[in-house]
């Protein structure tokens, strides 16, 4: 398992202010060792999109000696080390940032005497941003300027000559305004940062020049931020760029040739069609029941991976022809949505935030192991909406330890890793950087390091929920979810998403299926299944062989290939829970499976409560006799890690006692595990090196432990 290091390094009690990234230094590399490091995420080279002098100067750059006193130095050279010590660091490309900053220069327009952070904010200032480096204002400002890096200028689609790349590359709303990137302008600053749009070719031409200056660099990995752009300016009403619209209309050209564009539109004029045009002439809303939406969405999800993959592929073969060497390439796939699905097959390792970091989501870190399949996997905790800024305070004042403990530990029990934040990111409102308390991060690096061969993405159940992504791609897109987070008195460990509960917002069976298992602590993978078209796969029954029992969650549509497996599995006598609708598109395939005693359907009514109340009861029925772990406590998570040398069991306590700020032992628990015939005994294993007390028998095929106060964090190794 990958330990990544949240790496932003900004600076406590102040603003994190994007895009360029503090000053790396040796005791940044010295706290990494002690961290044991294996991978940095957003950590390096961030200011490409101010300019391509400016990044050139954070990779290369001289440093005053004031600060290489103190051992700070360049980008490259602080690569340089980390790779010494084989901890990669990912070069960050802020995809949908476009910057400009207020400015104070010298008199003769040669050195920058303020920036972002004006002394006097009424005092005269220019600016400086990607404006002024595809205009020349300010060319001695850095060693390189344009015309290193663009000998005969920029042009763009339409064959002009672009003298204002901040504006030619921005993400438009329908009414034809730029999109901002807000939750990156730090509130009451004049900084000012447009979102630009990938599927304008000047802007990915700009990022390969971004990538190449990193891996010119000695970047071990890059990492594509915001990787779903121009997705990411639908809430604000975009993007209808040139390009956007240019592109669309060839989409739709392309549907109808296909017989694939609804009769509706069959009096539209695709040789003049505008998308713009058409929402504002009819004065329409966009997206809110905007016609052409559905076929406006499915075109961009084809461009935002067209164009990810584009850049992927770039970044290798560069880093192959110039440096005859390989580089991991990621992209920050945030809370790991059915659109970046597409992309994993091209990714090396996968780099996620939380939509809401709290604790307590069992059912979410399945599901991101489930996405992420073999590969590795790295968490990013979310300032926004969950519990950072009140863990935060706890810590800076000496509380809230075991609760950090519990942020780190839950997505390690789960099969995942939950990057260790390293002045990690607060906001664009609070003024601070999130610093945890170095010993108690050393104490949970270090355990994770030496017990490595207990973490692995198998798990040995026996039981799987499949996650259909051509029919809960659009659902997910449409959905009304709040994303508001409740929270009980008890305590900020009872934080907890209310949508998926709340009989108020929209159906989505798959998500109230694996957090229903998860409430029960029921041992499950999560298994995505793709499509014919964006992402095609072939399902195998061999692949489904190692399970016992398939969930499958309304998944109205699949392909002819899953069902064949799925008839395969059923046929060969192992079991099938559908709950709901189930390959609708598929003329007859669940009528022929109907009658058959291992095929246990389940009726979804609208209502969440008659609908879960329908799936426990035929849960109960499918998954009799198929237990795999059991405990008596509900106040613990349960999982099973099984990799070619281990078998464990582990064990993550939520009994918060907020008086004495701490996870209180469990006096008592009495867990139960179905073993192999040659597994008799069990070792346990401590975050502190404490001794458990514990007794152990063994029954048949089930090893009944009975441990002794439990503390928050228990591995059982079955041995």
């Amino acid at each position: 398992m990958e330990r990544g290091i949240y790496f932003d390094g900004w600076y406590k009690n102040n603003h994190c202010y994007h895009p360029s990234l503090p000053l790396r230094s040796m005791q940044m590399v010295e706290d990494l060792e002690k961290y044991e490091a294996t991978m940095l995420v957003w950590s390096a080279l961030g200011g490409g999109s101010i300019s391509l002098s400016y990044l050139e100067n954070e990779a290369f750059g001289e440093v005053d000696p004031r600060l290489r006193f103190y051992g700070f130095m360049n980008d490259s050279e602080f690569i340089a080390e980390c790779n010494k010590r084989g901890i990669k660091v990912f070069g960050i490309v802020f995809e949908a940032q476009g910057w400009e900053f207020p400015v104070v220069l010298s008199e003769d327009g040669r050195h920058i005497r303020q920036m972002n952070v004006l002394r006097d904010k009424d005092q005269p200032h220019d600016w400086y941003g990607l404006r002024e480096f595809s205009n020349g204002r300010h060319d001695g400002l850095f060693r390189t300027s344009l015309r290193d890096f663009y000998p005969d200028g920029i042009v763009n689609s339409d064959g002009e000559p672009v003298t204002d790349l901040w504006e030619e590359v921005a993400a438009r709303t329908y009414k034809g305004e730029p999109v901002h990137s807000r939750w990156v302008e730090v509130v009451g600053h004049s900084e000012t940062c447009h979102q630009p749009c990938r599927n304008n070719p000047v802007w990915r031409d700009y990022l390969k020049k971004i990538i190449q200056i990193q891996i010119d660099a000695g970047v071990a990995g890059v990492q594509l931020d915001e990787a779903e752009i121009p997705i990411t300016s639908l809430g604000a009403g975009g993007c209808f760029c040139k390009d956007c619209r240019k592109q669309f209309t060839a989409y739709l050209k392309e549907l109808r040739a296909a017989g694939r564009l609804s009769a509706e539109y069959g009096d539209i004029d695709l040789e003049t069609f505008d998308y713009k045009d058409f929402i504002n002439d009819n004065h329409y809303e966009f997206p809110n029941g905007a016609p052409l939406f559905k076929e406006y969405y499915d075109f961009q999800q084809r461009a935002v991976a067209k164009y990810f993959i584009e850049l992927v592929d770039f970044a290798r073969d560069y880093a192959r022809k110039t440096q005859n060497r390989e580089i991991q390439v990621s992209g920050n796939f945030f809370n790991l949505m059915p659109v970046y699905y597409p992309m994993e097959q091209t990714v090396d390792v996968l780099i996620t935030e939380m939509n809401s970091t709290v604790f307590r989501q069992p059912h979410w870190y399945r599901y991101v192991a489930g996405f992420s399949n073999t590969k590795p996997l790295v968490i990013a905790e979310n300032p926004y909406g969950g519990v950072i800024p009140e863990l935060l305070e706890m810590l800076d004042r000496g509380r809230g330890y075991d609760l950090y403990r519990l942020l780190l530990l839950e997505a390690a029990a789960y099969g995942c890793n939950m990057s260790v934040p390293y002045g990690g990111w607060m906001g664009n409102t609070i003024k601070d950087a999130f610093y945890p308390p170095r010993d108690v991060t050393e104490q949970v690096q270090k355990f994770l390091k030496k017990h490595d061969y207990l973490y692995s993405k198998a798990s040995g159940a026996n039981t799987m929920v499949m996650y259909s992504y051509p029919s809960y791609y659009w659902r997910e897109v449409t959905k009304d979810y709040s994303g508001d987070v409740q929270q009980k008195k008890d305590s900020i460990l009872f934080y907890t998403p209310t949508d998926i509960i709340d009989e108020n917002t929209c159906r989505l069976p798959f998500w109230e299926v694996v957090k229903e298992l998860s409430d029960q602590q029921v041992l499950y993978d999560v298994k995505m299944f793709g499509d014919d078209e964006l992402r095609v796969e072939t399902v195998s029954f061999q692949e489904l062989a190692p399970y016992d029992l398939i969930v499958i969650p309304d998944c109205d549509v699949l392909t002819v290939n899953q069902t064949e497996a799925l008839t395969e599995f059923a046929e060969k006598g192992k079991r099938l829970l559908i709950f709901g609708r189930a390959g609708e598109n598929i003329p007859g395939w669940l009528d022929a499976l109907r009658g058959r005693e291992n095929v246990i359907f389940a009726a979804n009514p609208d209502s969440k409560r008659e609908a879960l109340e329908s799936f426990r009861a035929a849960f109960r029925k499918a998954h009799e006799g198929l237990w795999q772990l059991r405990v008596d406590n509900a106040d613990v998570g349960v999982h099973m890690q099984v990799s070619d040398t281990s078998r464990s069991v582990h064990l993550i306590s939520y009994k918060y006692d907020e008086e004495a700020d701490r996870i209180a032992p469990i006096p008592v628990l009495n867990l139960s595990v179905r073993v192999p015939a040659d597994i008799a005994g069990v070792r346990m294993h401590t975050v502190d090196g404490s001794e458990v007390e514990h007794t152990v028998e063994k029954d048949g095929d089930i090893l009944k432990v009975t441990i002794r106060d439990m503390p928050l964090y228990l591995v059982v190794e079955l041995c």
